[in-house]
């Protein structure tokens, strides 16, 4: 099945691990794809980790990466800049999104024409009035993503970056300039480019409905929807958990 795939893109959060731990057998998928001579990948909505703490996280898990086979969303935020020229950015986010801009040759500062906005578990008031000042004076705001939630520490819903743009959005009374993440699809974009492959020879694994297969169904990719509660493309296979792949792969 699915001769034509070169490619497995794994979403992280509730599809490979909630929090800290893996789920169950999903090592097993992962190696399977790779032992019928599949090239395996990540990607991610999360921007608070660099590419290389996802490598560290999944290798902790028994999983192992290279740093050229993680895509986050913060990566691709970076990128984007790079990409359009920006030389300068006020990033609102962890220190490890910062150094992705860094390591794109683009200087993180306090007063800058472009915005970009990720996800911060310690974001607070004083945070979103630092934002809003950069905002106010920039010409471009990028938010990594607007994920509403996600599932953390054993499966829990965690607010997701949307929380965080939906309150400098309240706070600007406007709404940012361009989204980065899924379901926008920048990300397959970026691995089609580097990784030099055809939209038909990717296959997309997710938990998330709204971005990760929504992304891939709009993208023309084919996709594994691990939930039971949406009506998916033909091109879009279903199950209830991830080790359920393992059955027919």
């Amino acid at each position: 099945m699915y001769e034509q795939i070169k490619a497995v893109l794994f979403d992280l959060d509730g599809t490979i691990y909630y929090g800290s731990q893996m789920i169950e057998k999903a090592d097993q998928v992962v190696q399977k794809f790779r032992d019928i001579g599949k090239h395996v990948y990540c990607m991610t909505n999360n921007s608070t980790k660099s590419r290389q703490q996802v490598c560290e996280k999944l290798l902790g898990m028994g999983l192992v990466f290279r740093k050229d086979q993680i895509y986050t969303s913060g990566y691709a935020a970076a990128l984007y800049a790079k990409e359009k020229g920006y030389k300068s950015v006020y990033v609102s986010g962890t220190e490890a999104l910062k150094r992705e801009f860094a390591e794109m040759g683009i200087q993180t500062s306090g007063i800058a024409d472009v915005v970009v906005i990720g996800y911060d578990m310690e974001f607070n008031y004083q945070k979103l009035t630092k934002a809003l000042q950069a905002a106010l004076q920039a010409k471009v705001i990028i938010a990594c993503n607007k994920e509403t939630h996600y599932p953390g520490e054993g499966a829990k819903r965690m607010p997701g970056c949307g929380a965080m743009v939906g309150a400098l959005e309240g706070s600007l009374g406007k709404q940012v300039d361009y989204v980065v993440g899924k379901p926008n699809p920048l990300l397959l974009d970026i691995i089609c480019k580097q990784q030099k492959l055809q939209k038909k020879e990717i296959l997309v694994v997710g938990d998330t409905y709204e971005s990760d297969i929504k992304m891939a169904e709009e993208y023309g990719c084919q996709a594994i929807f691990i939930g039971e509660t949406k009506e998916v493309l033909s091109s879009t296979r279903k199950v209830a958990h991830i080790k359920e792949i393992l059955e027919w792969i």
